[in-house]
């Protein structure tokens, strides 16, 4: 039998972590505005952010794993969490499991989406230095709106 308190410490854990993932997705999509628009220090302090939210992560998973072993629940996937719950705190489980793979399913999303956005401007970046190394015209500016970068060469 699980012990209720140890239980409800346990979902907080998790609201935690959907918090945290929440953060993180903001991040990613700070992030993946500043890329294209070419404001590479906010991309710097974004990414400081994320690497601090990521160790806030690691933390947190760690105390996951520990509080999983605690109530003999070690290898239990999320979505099979509610089946372990204590009775009567099923359906708070199931909401709790629901949010986090939630957050998690759109950090992923933002997170791709920054990636490529980051790598489209990288080549981008490298072609306009091939350019310039070659004596080749610099790129006007963008206009307003538009990519810092012209993508189309």
């Amino acid at each position: 039998m699980i012990d209720n308190k140890l239980w409800m410490d346990y979902l907080k854990l998790l609201e935690g972590l959907s918090k945290t993932i929440g953060q993180l997705t903001e991040v990613e999509q700070k992030k993946t505005l500043a890329v294209s628009q070419g404001r590479l220090d906010e991309v710097e302090d974004c990414m400081k952010r994320e690497q601090a939210l990521s160790l806030s992560l690691r933390g947190c998973d760690q105390k996951r794993e520990t509080m999983l072993a605690r109530m003999g629940l070690k290898n239990i996937p999320l979505r099979q969490l509610e089946q372990h719950a204590p009775e009567g705190l099923e359906m708070e489980t199931k909401r709790v499991a629901n949010e986090l793979r939630g957050k998690y399913s759109v950090f992923q999303s933002a997170s791709q989406v920054a990636r490529n956005t980051l790598e489209c401007n990288l080549r981008a970046i490298e072609r306009i230095q091939e350019r310039q190394q070659q004596g080749g015209a610099p790129t006007p500016p963008p206009q307003e709106g538009a990519s810092q970068y012209d993508l189309r060469a």
